[in-house]
């Protein structure tokens, strides 16, 4: 009896030492989280100081002595202009008569005959009698908004208008952006469009049938409240965009708005690329034919979305996996790059999605423009510079979550045994894609085989 008594209170001694170390490591986890959240916002200003800081250093102009006539030099390259020049002054005469091309990119991330091209297209819807502004005006506010980041204040300083006035033409000219581009840039590929973004992908990702790649992206948002049910499973406030992109990385369906707890299963359940894939709408008619068997277009996921007959995804890590179907998660992860290219390039161009302070209520308009806006650049071919990607690197990690089995479908699991079989008796010279005219962030960055090298010395020898 005594032993048994001795027995149960070192088991409780142990139980509630147990206890106390988990409650200290919670206490030490949310200490540390919480010193790491304000490091963040102090990055964060200091970042949009920073960005302050150079947008005022490249609108000052070289200083000059009235006193001494300035000798003649030849001019820059790059103007250099101060916000503190007369407000209604700088756009009037510095952008539209002094900018040059790396101007425009620099200031807008765009060219100018994109900014033309935008103007033309909004000029018809943009009828307001009662603003004092031009069109072209109020565009720029929208694209420096966007591109930027800068606040409603700066721009209204720096184009000599309020920061009300900015408000209100961002707001417009976004539902503007939205209401008349995204029939033109994004929207469901017809059935021939289909089989040329299929064709396509398949010569340039080596992987077959597949119309595009769907994935998440959190942008980080101001947090209204604690108990929100905005904040992610990485703990911080955030809005999500869902997309599906081609080869290219040009977007053809997007669904924004949502909160950060909101998982990418339930987004996609919850839109009509889901129902009209449920009935069918991205099979052709007659369905082609992949070693004899019937099989339809498909999209590729990770792992938070399920599996279907037209969804196909990794399968997940165990040790029974064969090398047949580990070759094929290769394949498949290798053939995801471009979405993870196109979120990358996106937050860079548009720098508003790195972390937007707008009312939530205009951030779903703002994300719809800049995929409107991405998708127009990536088609004019417009410059990407890497510095922009510089700027955005310190975004949050993004969440990685899991679908349930129970969402699978059965059938799901024949469609991706049957790509799996026929990735497999590929040669290797038809595996990953034959050729790569993606961006370089798009790229492939698997290491260069030894016969690849033989093969490229052999090329360039015969040319020689």
């Amino acid at each position: 009896m005594e032993s048994s008594m001795k027995k149960a209170v070192v088991e409780r001694r142990s139980r509630l030492l147990y206890l106390s170390m988990r409650r200290r490591e919670k206490i030490r986890k949310a200490i540390m989280d919480k010193r790491m959240e304000i490091q963040r916002h102090i990055r964060h200003r200091m970042y949009i100081l920073n960005k302050m800081k150079r947008l005022a250093h490249t609108f000052q102009p070289p200083p000059s002595s009235p006193s001494r006539p300035s000798s003649p030099s030849r001019p820059s390259p790059m103007r250099h202009y101060s916000p503190a020049e007369p407000k209604s002054d700088w756009w009037e005469r510095v952008v539209t008569k002094e900018f040059h091309p790396q101007d425009w990119l620099n200031t807008f991330h765009l060219t100018k005959d994109t900014f033309d091209q935008l103007c033309d297209q909004l000029r018809p819807e943009v009828k307001d009698p009662t603003c004092h502004v031009s069109l072209e005006k109020r565009v720029a506010m929208v694209i420096l908004r966007l591109a930027t980041n800068l606040d409603y204040l700066s721009i209204g300083d720096l184009l000599g208008t309020s920061s009300t006035t900015v408000i209100k033409c961002v707001r417009d000219v976004c539902n503007i952006i939205v209401t008349v581009l995204k029939p033109l840039f994004i929207h469901q590929p017809s059935e021939q469009e289909l089989e040329e973004i299929a064709a396509a992908f398949n010569t340039q990702w080596g992987f077959p049938h597949c119309v595009g790649i769907i994935d998440s992206l959190h942008i980080s948002v101001k947090s209204q409240s604690q108990t929100s049910d905005g904040w992610n499973s990485k703990g911080w406030p955030s809005t999500v965009v869902q997309g599906v992109v081609n080869g290219h990385g040009h977007f053809w369906d997007i669904r924004v708005g949502f909160s950060g707890s909101t998982d990418d299963a339930t987004i996609l359940q919850g839109s009509e690329l889901w129902m009209l894939a449920r009935e069918g709408g991205l099979s052709p008619k007659p369905p082609h034919k992949l070693m004899g068997q019937p099989l339809g277009f498909v999209l590729l996921g990770d792992a938070a979305f399920p599996l279907q007959t037209w969804l196909l995804k990794c399968y997940p890590e165990s040790p029974q996996l064969t090398p047949q179907q580990r070759a094929f998660n290769t394949q498949l992860s290798h053939a995801r790059t471009p979405i993870e290219g196109t979120f990358r390039r996106l937050k860079a161009r548009w720098q508003c999605l790195k972390r937007n302070n707008s009312n939530a209520a205009l951030i779903p308009v703002m994300t719809q423009a800049c995929c409107i806006l991405h998708n127009m650049c990536e088609m004019n071919n417009d410059p990407f510079m890497e510095k922009w990607l510089e700027e955005s690197s310190q975004s949050l990690s993004q969440p990685c979550d899991l679908a349930p089995a129970c969402l699978d479908d059965s059938n799901g699991e024949a469609v991706r045994s049957l790509l799996c079989d026929y990735l497999h008796q590929l040669p290797e010279s038809q595996k990953q894609g034959s050729t790569h005219t993606a961006p370089p962030d798009l790229a492939d960055s698997r290491p260069v085989t030894l016969s690849e090298c033989a093969e490229a010395v052999n090329i360039l020898t015969t040319l020689d």
